[in-house]
């Protein structure tokens, strides 16, 4: 059974944790805002025509999938010079045991 020792519990844990009246009395009502927000300022905000000619969501998404298309070709590519790198390094040494042995 609840007491009255529960009820004022509950008042206090929903005061904490829900909006109560007088909490909802320090928020701006739409009046108060009138003499902040003029016709004028109102003009510099995006409209919602304004939004639809931006990028959707499944553009930014095939845009990015692109993207990691050309990053994974530059990858592969990058493995395939790096396999050619040990070649190429040692090329010095290489073309002088060639000049030796076809110039003796």
């Amino acid at each position: 059974m609840i007491t009255d020792a529960d009820i004022k519990k509950i008042k206090k844990a929903l005061t904490k944790t829900f909006l109560t009246k007088e909490d909802a009395k320090n928020f701006a009502t739409k009046d108060d805002l009138k003499s902040f927000l003029t016709k004028e300022d109102g003009k510099r905000f995006a409209t919602k025509d304004d939004l639809k000619n931006y990028a959707t969501r499944d553009d930014l998404v095939s845009f990015k999938d692109s993207i990691l298309s050309e990053i994974i070709k530059l990858r592969e590519d990058i493995e395939v010079v790096i396999g050619y790198r040990d070649m190429i390094e040692n090329h010095d040494q290489r073309i002088e045991k060639l000049e030796t042995t076809v110039y003796q």
